[in-house]
């Protein structure tokens, strides 16, 4: 008799423990999970905040502080007034990025410290802007938001 009651006892403590492992293995798995996914997101917000400042830069390159209206480049009524964009990246656009570009210097500039400048040297110091940079992602995982900013200079 004492030997079958020993023998329940023993085969509940291995039960408890095999649970034990087996939650304890649940929750490292889940937590590597987690850990994995929020180290892609980051790397991917850090690309695509990367992309963005780029994409801000060829933008005004190429229009400077103008706006495209269907096929006319029209100039903008206030030059000094900031460019807002939004691009969503990712395959269903989860990554949600705007960029806000405001120019330093008005284009009506015509000497810096007293001095006069050339129209080369007037492109070049009306083209200088801040660069403000906003970034989010929800994770599908654990539904946190991630986001990231960044705010630079540019001389394009």
């Amino acid at each position: 008799m004492k030997r079958q009651a020993f023998g329940m006892i023993f085969a509940i403590i291995i039960t408890v423990l095999v649970a034990t492992l087996a939650i304890l293995g649940l929750k490292l798995s889940t937590s590597t999970l987690n850990t994995t996914t929020n180290e892609h997101i980051a790397i991917q917000l850090d690309l695509y905040l990367n992309s963005t400042a780029e994409l801000a830069i060829l933008y005004i390159q190429r229009n400077g502080f103008k706006y495209q209206e269907g096929s006319t480049t029209t100039v903008r009524p206030n030059v000094m007034e900031p460019i807002i964009k939004n691009i969503n990246y990712g395959a269903n656009g989860e990554y949600q990025f705007t960029y806000k570009m405001t120019p330093l210097v008005s284009p009506d500039v015509t000497n810096v410290g007293g001095v006069a400048i050339t129209d080369e040297q007037k492109n070049t110091i009306i083209n200088t802007m801040i660069l403000d940079i906003s970034g989010f992602v929800v994770s599908p995982i654990t539904n946190q938001t991630f986001r990231v900013t960044k705010r630079q200079v540019v001389k394009p």
